[in-house]
């Protein structure tokens, strides 16, 4: 008997936004799978024991560990392999670049409030609109793009708020898309809606 494929999985990195985030997937209609970053197995992905996903969202975090590092860049390259699609959201757009070989910078003042972003072009996470309003929680941002990323959009405070790699369904956003009201869920709508 095959198991569900489910519409996507997320991965929770001990963010305190990821019940917003169920609550906004749940209210799209998509049905998904929720795991801690510890819960994940990594030597079981691809197989029975864990359940098949579509899409994958990684989800910010509180606090570093080279553990939540090690499973969350895994995840990026399983996903890479696989042309599955996949959102990272804060941290989660930290460790996609960082696993493609981009690289971070510290904030001299950390950001925690709502902001906007300036849309450079329509894609496929935004469409229609040239500037967005979102609430941001970080102290690093993305600093140096590897060749395969391009910015899609850009902020006061950061160049790279939102990333599209050029030839796979790899998104990230440097913002918090699950708190940014209703701008913020057309993103993760327009996500879900990837074939």
């Amino acid at each position: 008997m095959s198991q569900k494929t489910l519409e996507v999985l997320i991965v929770d990195n001990n963010s305190p936004f990821t019940p917003n985030l169920r609550d906004i997937i749940n209210d799209l209609g998509y049905s998904y799978d929720y795991k801690r970053y510890s819960e994940i197995k990594l030597e079981e992905l691809g197989f029975e024991n864990l359940p098949g996903f579509n899409k994958v969202i990684l989800s910010g975090r509180k606090i570093g560990s080279s553990s939540i590092n090690m499973t969350n860049s895994t995840l990026v390259k399983y996903c890479y392999s696989r042309t599955i699609p996949v959102l990272g959201i804060c941290y989660g757009c930290q460790i996609i670049a960082l696993t493609l070989g981009g690289s971070l910078r510290r904030l001299e003042v950390p950001v925690k409030d709502y902001d906007h972003v300036n849309v450079k072009w329509d894609n496929a996470l935004v469409l229609g609109k040239q500037r967005i309003r979102v609430f941001k929680s970080h102290k690093f941002c993305v600093s140096r793009l590897p060749d395969c990323l391009d910015s899609v959009g850009e902020s006061q405070t950061c160049p790279n708020e939102i990333l599209l790699h050029r030839d796979k369904p790899i998104f990230g956003t440097q913002f918090h898309p699950e708190v940014s009201g209703m701008d913020g869920k057309s993103i993760l709508a327009n996500f879900m809606a990837l074939d």
